[in-house]
């Protein structure tokens, strides 16, 4: 437990993989009052600490989140938080860090930039009174599609990413330098969304597009090429 006490509010984040882990240090780093269980300490401990908390954070699996709440926190008058981008529960407040969290803790610059969409409530501080991140609305059942874009451009341009690096390292080719085109891409696509994309789709390049799927034939590679071509070239019919 922090042992300074800022404010009136006490925090009691349920969980210890990585979103819990980055919620922990961030309120370490802001000074505010929170404690913390998982399922590896003592269950006895877990009611005490309900008990003395204003506010409650379920950072654990989507499937876990009712039913923890209705075994532990079904009939509290506390303030519930989940963090799940597709999940919907009206019971408790849902503030999702539009954000990705490595092994590695942020600094405090980067947590305070971290966005929160927030649905069961109209402002931050309902969810958390000590933050004052940015914020945006959505609506319960805009959060399906929300979360899919959201694994669109996160989890997919990661394993995209990952399958580049990997291609390139048994091409004898060091991850570094592919660094610089990676991140030019991120930098191009939020100062030109319209224009930033380049190469033989941008080009519509025929002979080009289809060296490449010959390249990939027998790869899981080639099936998302073509994903993609139909996607973004829908007329182009090989050759």
């Amino acid at each position: 437990m922090n042992a300074t006490k800022t404010n009136s509010y006490s925090y009691l984040i349920i969980g210890s993989g990585r979103v819990a882990r980055h919620l922990s240090h961030y309120l370490h780093l802001l000074n505010q009052n929170f404690e913390s269980w998982d399922r590896h300490q003592d269950p006895h401990a877990l009611a005490r600490k309900i008990s003395s908390a204003t506010h409650i954070y379920l950072a654990i699996s989507d499937h876990a989140i009712e039913s923890f709440y209705r075994q532990h926190l079904a009939g509290h008058e506390k303030t519930f938080v989940h963090f799940s981008g597709a999940l919907h529960f009206g019971q408790i407040l849902c503030a999702h860090p539009l954000m990705t969290f490595a092994n590695q803790l942020y600094s405090l610059e980067q947590y305070k930039s971290i966005h929160f969409v927030l649905t069961g409530c109209d402002h931050l501080s309902q969810a958390f009174p000590g933050l004052s991140n940015p914020y945006s609305i959505l609506r319960a059942e805009q959060k399906a599609l929300y979360h899919s874009l959201c694994v669109v451009g996160g989890n997919f341009t990661t394993l995209l990413g990952a399958e580049m690096l990997q291609g390139l390292k048994r091409l004898n080719i060091p991850s570094e330098a592919a660094q610089g085109y990676l991140q030019q891409i991120v930098s191009n696509l939020f100062n030109e969304p319209g224009t930033s994309l380049t190469g033989p789709l941008a080009r519509k390049d025929v002979d080009t597009v289809a060296a490449n799927l010959r390249a990939l034939e027998g790869t899981p590679m080639h099936g998302i090429y073509l994903a993609f071509l139909k996607a973004y070239w829908p007329e182009y019919s090989g050759k």
